[in-house]
């Protein structure tokens, strides 16, 4: 009878500790039991000590009102629960055994209900903007919110970037991407079990790569009606999309998309004068749909206008001035010149901009005589972003270069002499006794008297060598005369002035040309007899270009014949 008692009791007993209501339902801020979600697959339950416990049972459930079993015993007051099935509750009970009688002591045993999420996966994401990432995934059961964690690294680094709240709420948008970057995210779901915060499993980590701005390196205008603009590549692009606008901040279209390994495009359809602004988008992918960096900053230039030349003249520094007006934009200017009009034009100069309407250049390396031909072309540069460019090359202006009759002569006593002998001519005797004892003495004369009046020497010589047949005369003046240039000779017979000696008919000669050429006063005392007749005509023949036609001579051949032989000395 006493072990049918004994047998009874024992079956009591384990009743009591699968049947609910016995022992204490408690929560964990009244007992101190925890139950904490550590991952999806794993619930870590704590609890304070019992008085009078060595050991604890563990016991889980489906339900609060029975069907009970043993996960483990522990001497801890922690237990690790590792066989949990993502988003399902469970009823977990712990059962005090006392030190003494190694009985369980009913009157301690706790219950708490609690549950771990389940692990979620990313399903879309959507690059909203370049500074902007949407992440998508599937609602997990058992959860009450989501943490959202983000690394440069794929398997460390990952910080909190954001969280969510409520089971339903499955996107999140991050709004700190840096263009260019490499992202890994996670997803952690998130349950609170009676108060006390647990976390899921993370989902797999998926990786987010955007596409880095662009930077314009150059903008260049190549002519009057193309722009041409230069770019930093970026390193995962699938291409680039070219936008222009008229306004700085607004209004800007596509008006190109090139392929992944351009970095420069020329824009053909720019208004000349016009200015334009551009900026280039960097394209990628992600997921195979298309994303894009955002504007780069913005670079502007104009397409520079075709110069027009609207003078090339000689001046009496035996140059040639060119005048044009400004081009908008231009910072400088290139000179082009050539001996025809269809030659080789050869750069000779660049000019800086004056800001001025009207610029020019004087072309100081030319030939008197001779025909020239120019063109001009705008350029513009800026610092910093090189916004450099040039406009198309101006229609050719023809300049010639008259020969100015006043300045410093440009040929030496031997040069004269040479060409004198060239001649074949025999020089007169008579000169001896009138100061000129030989053509070399002769041409050391007339290159004093012509430079005692500023009178260039070669214009001198090339009248005396033309008007007298080298000295050899023939006609109405005679060699005695020492009238080298026919002053006061006529047409009529008149056989013109006598002077004394070489000097002195060639100081007349000097003067005479200069009344002709210029209205400064003589430096010398005048022995011209006719210069008194010159008043009305006192700086009207300043080149040698301007004398024949009734100037100095009636051959309208004059001044060619003059040039002809200003060349050849000039050669010698």
């Amino acid at each position: 009878m006493r072990k049918i008692i004994q047998k009874l009791l024992v079956a009591f007993f384990c009743l009591l500790m699968l049947v609910p209501g016995k022992g204490v339902t408690v929560q964990a801020g009244e007992t101190g039991i925890r139950a904490t979600a550590i991952s999806s697959s794993r619930m870590e339950l704590s609890w304070s000590v019992t008085e009078g416990a060595f050991q604890y049972k563990v016991y889980r459930s489906n339900s609060l009102e029975g069907g009970y079993s043993k996960l483990g015993t522990t001497g801890e007051t922690v237990y690790l629960d590792k066989s949990v099935k993502a988003g399902k509750s469970y009823y977990y009970r712990i059962v005090p055994v006392e030190a003494g009688t190694k009985q369980d002591m009913e009157h301690a045993v706790r219950t708490v209900k609690a549950k771990t999420p389940e692990a979620v996966a990313v399903t879309k994401i959507s690059v909203k903007s370049p500074t902007k990432v949407k992440l998508y995934w599937n609602t997990s059961k058992g959860a009450n919110g989501y943490e959202i964690y983000r690394s440069s690294k794929k398997e460390e680094g990952y910080t909190l970037a954001g969280t969510v709240k409520g089971r339903e709420n499955t996107v999140y948008t991050d709004n700190t991407i840096v263009p260019g970057r490499t992202y890994y995210y996670k997803i952690l779901p998130t349950v609170s079990n009676n108060g006390v915060a647990g976390k899921g499993s993370f989902s797999a980590p998926i990786k987010v790569k955007t596409v880095a701005k662009t930077e314009i390196t150059e903008i260049s205008s190549l002519n009057s009606g193309s722009m041409q603009l230069v770019w930093k590549k970026v390193s995962n692009a699938e291409g680039y999309e070219i936008y222009r606008s008229t306004k700085k901040d607004s209004g800007y279209k596509k008006i190109a998309s090139l392929k992944r390994n351009a970095d420069k495009y020329t824009d053909k359809s720019v208004k000349t004068g016009k200015k334009y602004y551009y900026k280039v988008v960097t394209v990628g992918k992600l997921n195979g749909k298309k994303i894009t960096s955002g504007y780069s900053n913005p670079v502007s230039n104009r397409a520079l206008s075709r110069v027009k030349i609207s003078s090339a003249n000689s001046t009496l520094e035996d140059a040639v001035k060119i005048k044009w007006k400004k081009v908008t934009g231009a910072t400088k200017y290139k000179i082009y010149r050539a001996t025809s009009s269809k030659g080789s034009y050869k750069h000779i100069a660049t000019v800086k901009s004056n800001g001025k309407d009207t610029q020019s250049y004087t072309d100081k390396k030319v030939t008197g005589g001779k025909n020239y031909y120019y063109k001009v072309q705008a350029y513009s540069s800026s610092d910093g972003i090189i916004a450099a460019g040039k406009g198309d090359k101006s229609e050719y202006k023809k300049a010639t270069l008259n020969y100015a009759i006043m300045g410093k002569s440009t040929v030496t006593v031997d040069q004269m002499v040479k060409f004198y002998n060239m001649s074949g001519k025999k020089y007169p005797s008579i000169y001896k006794d009138k100061g000129a004892k030989n053509i070399k003495k002769f041409c050391e004369i007339l290159l004093d008297e012509s430079e005692r009046e500023g009178v260039r020497a070669e214009v001198i010589f090339a009248q005396v060598c033309l008007e007298t047949g080298y000295l050899s005369f023939g006609g109405q003046v005679s060699a005695g005369q020492c009238n080298f240039s026919g002053l006061g000779a006529t047409d009529d017979g008149a056989a013109g002035a006598t002077f004394k000696d070489v000097r002195t008919g060639l100081r007349a000669q000097v003067q005479h040309l200069k009344g002709y050429a210029s209205k400064d006063s003589l430096n010398q005392k005048c022995v011209d007899p006719r210069f008194q007749y010159l008043t009305h005509r006192r700086g009207s023949t300043p080149y040698v270009q301007n004398l024949g036609n009734g100037n100095w001579a009636t051959d309208p051949n004059y001044a060619s014949k003059l040039m002809t032989l200003i060349k050849k000395m000039k050669s010698c």
